[in-house]
């Protein structure tokens, strides 16, 4: 600081990165020490400095009117989305050192903030500034013709932030990141100076000046054809904050779903980023704010909202789109037709529309679960999937706020209309959110790795290809994948767990086998990404056949709910089952649908500490289009004795059964409990009955035991037994065995 300002004074300002607000502080020459013990005291929270001289006495982070001269040009760069921190600082210290772009001079200054960098430029003569925008709009042109220099020829340019009150991080803090940044693995990192060279001290010629930016025109409504211009990243006027939208009567509720990037009050009322995104965008649109202000917000990384935008490959394109299908939903007409005489609405699909709108309902349509949403910020009881009492409350807000009664069958029409002018997709949005693959493999031995398999061609290829099946079905509905995964392991391993944490939200492992017809299979699948069939071991003989027929199907028929015809649903979902037993397979043909995968110890904190670049790592192998969904070779015999050590449910209990011990004597004759036999085969209460207990019997009695009549009284209460029968002596007692 006393480099920056000799003379003082320095205006900090503190933030806590999970709070809104800036603490300001004011420090003059010789306070150095007060300086010190203040900065130790926020540790744990951001700070920063005003690089340009503030007026006299001010007690407040410094809007554009309070500052007085410009005596630094400036450029920041934050690390690309999805790129690791470390490399990132690298390349963006490079690209102020000695890759520096041809048309600027040295910088005077470099500082790593923790994440990115910035770059000063020290002016010879100050600009100085009376406090006009005109005056700042004029100075901001220097530093927005950095930005753009910056943003030419490489992915990863500067950030939007070529206001003349911006405030940088001071060097000798620390960069403490929000929640949802640690979530994402960033940590606390230090701001230090990396280089500083007070002689590099330049006039205004040694730059150029960016294209003077015209006002902004009022954009409450405009045409469906129309569309927002191109504007690049660096040309676009930051807001002071979020307060600026006061002008255009932005309620309280959407400023602060802008700043959280949610509702706080309601965390669950937008499944994604995107449908909160999209909410958003309606809601400016709604108060009539300009699609150039719109913009600026969807590009602000400092509000939460944006954060799905400048993650985005395209961000600018991406947020004009946003914008584009806010005017498509919102409309062009908000005026009743038709009216009576006296003006007032009648019932008619169009006045329930406009009513809706008016009451600022929020429609989505979730293409993933195929539900319909609607949600209002005043009224909790109508947020998520539209319900018959959703639809009955929504009927008596409209009579009760416009006067007229719309009918239940425009209310189910106008809000099924709107959900369909604002779908999104949670899986895609979920994969696309997915950090780029960090290039290390994980993908191919994912099954050794975390789930203890043995290691072999077999095994790296089915687990590769049934996750790169995964990604297929997500991003091509329907795609011709017809095998399942089936682990093989004791009870208690994590099978069903590994499956969750893979498949996250949307996992599933209801028992569609058991639907009726396909409304219900539907139902049973209905947002899930992974389906989980457990047990097969226990399975009867018709429902493997039900399961094989079930893998190869690509879509399903039926009529979904709020739906009034038969639809075709493609499947976005793959199958993999678990067993504790290793023989599940029944019949020679047909088992090459099935590969199975014998399990051992599971890392499951390993397992969800990497999901994300096993996930990422399987989504590159897709894009890549470098994959095939089928085993050949040397994997395809591995998967051909796989499935042959695990055929014939008859022989394994057969040779579970030649190993039972008696476990004591009825009437004189070795005996143990038939609920003893069934837990030994790993198979459930349940599943004890039809061709199942059939085949266990059978075995039992190959063995040397039979059945007992009906249920006898023997160790003090009544359970069916099977007794020995052969002529030869039994197996020792259990209590014999020899340890």
């Amino acid at each position: 600081m006393q480099w920056l300002r000799p003379e003082g004074p320095w205006l900090l300002v503190a933030k806590h990165p999970e709070r809104n607000g800036f603490r300001p502080k004011l420090f003059a020459p010789r306070q150095e020490a007060d300086l010190a013990q203040w900065l130790a005291g926020l540790s744990s929270q951001n700070v920063y400095y005003h690089r340009n001289p503030t007026r006299d006495g001010l007690g407040k982070k410094a809007a554009k009117s309070d500052v007085t001269a410009v005596r630094f040009l400036h450029v920041d760069i934050d690390p690309r989305a999805g790129e690791d921190v470390g490399d990132e600082r690298q390349r963006i210290i490079g690209r102020l050192t000695h890759n520096l772009p041809k048309e600027l001079p040295p910088p005077t200054a470099i500082i790593s903030s923790g994440a990115g960098a910035q770059a000063l430029w020290a002016l010879r003569e100050p600009i100085l500034l009376d406090g006009s925008e005109a005056q700042a709009a004029e100075a901001e042109r220097y530093t927005r013709w950095i930005q753009g220099v910056f943003s030419k020829g490489e992915s990863g340019g500067a950030d939007n932030c070529h206001n003349v009150d911006r405030i940088l991080r001071l060097p000798g803090s620390i960069n403490n990141p929000d929640a949802k940044k640690r979530a994402k693995g960033r940590t606390a990192a230090p701001a230090t100076v990396v280089e500083l060279h007070p002689e590099r001290v330049y006039g205004l010629e040694s730059f150029q000046q960016a294209p003077a930016q015209g006002a902004a025109a009022p954009a409450t409504v405009r045409s469906s054809g129309a569309a927002l211009a191109a504007v690049p990243l660096g040309e676009v006027e930051p807001l002071e904050s979020v307060d600026a939208l006061d002008k255009w009567n932005v309620p309280g509720w959407l400023k602060v779903l802008i700043v959280q990037g949610n509702d706080p009050d309601n965390p669950t009322k937008y499944p994604s980023r995107s449908e909160a995104l999209f909410a958003a965008s309606c809601g400016l649109v709604r108060q009539g704010v300009p699609d150039e202000v719109i913009f600026s917000v969807l590009t602000d990384e400092s509000f939460g909202i944006a954060e799905s935008v400048v993650e985005h490959k395209s961000p600018e394109k991406y947020a004009r789109r946003q914008i584009d299908k806010a005017h498509e939903a919102v409309g062009q007409d908000v005026g009743w037709n038709p009216t009576n005489k006296a003006g007032e609405p009648l019932k008619s699909l169009h006045n329930t529309i406009t009513a809706l709108r008016l009451i600022g309902l929020e429609c989505s349509y979730d293409l993933f679960r195929r539900r319909n949403m609607a949600g209002h910020h005043q009224m909790q009881e109508l947020s998520g999937e539209f319900s018959d009492r959703a639809e009955v409350l929504i009927r008596r807000e409209i009579r009760c706020r416009f006067g007229f009664d719309p009918g239940k069958e425009y209310v189910r029409d106008a809000v099924l209309e709107l959900c369909a002018l604002g779908s999104f997709d949670p899986l895609r949005d979920h994969l696309h959110g997915l950090p780029t693959w960090d290039g290390v493999p994980r993908l191919d031995s994912w099954l050794v790795r975390y789930l203890g398999a043995e290691d072999s061609p077999y095994i790296r290829a089915a687990g590769a290809t049934w996750l790169v099946a995964a990604m297929a079905r997500a991003f091509e509905p329907g795609t011709k994948f017809d095998h399942m995964l089936v682990l093989v392991g004791a009870q208690g391993r994590g099978k069903s767990s590994a499956l969750n944490i893979l498949a996250g939200e949307f996992f599933s492992d209801a028992n569609f086998l058991d639907a009726q017809d396909t409304r219900e299979v539907l139902e049973a699948t209905e947002g899930a990404w992974i389906v989980e069939c457990a047990e097969l071991a226990g399975m009867r003989r018709k429902d493997v056949e039900t399961l094989k027929h079930e893998i190869t199907r690509r879509e399903d028929r039926g009529r979904p709910a709020y739906a009034r015809t038969v639809m075709s649903v493609k499947r976005r979902f793959v199958l993999a089952g678990t067993t504790n037993s290793g023989r599940f397979l029944h019949d020679e043909t047909g088992n090459r649908r099935f590969w199975p995968v014998e399990v051992g110890e599971i890392d499951l904190p390993g397992l969800q500490a990497d999901r994300d670049q096993i996930l990422a790592e399987a989504l590159a192998r897709y894009h890549s289009g470098d994959f095939q969904l089928f085993l050949t070779d040397e994997a395809l015999e591995g998967a051909q004795l796989a499935q042959e050590a695990r055929r014939t449910v008859e022989d394994g209990f057969l040779e579970i059964a030649e190993g039972l011990h008696p476990e004591g004597f009825y009437e004189g004759t070795a005996a143990i409990r038939t609920d003893t036999v069934y837990q030994s085969m790993g198979i459930p209460p349940e599943r004890r009955r039809g061709q199942l207990a059939t085949d266990v019997r059978r075995a039992m009695e190959e063995a040397g035991w039979k059945p007992s009549q009906g249920s006898v009284r023997w160790q003090g209460k009544k359970q069916r037994l099977y007794l020995w029968a052969k002529d030869e002596p039994p197996p020792p007692p259990v209590s014999a065995q020899p340890f």
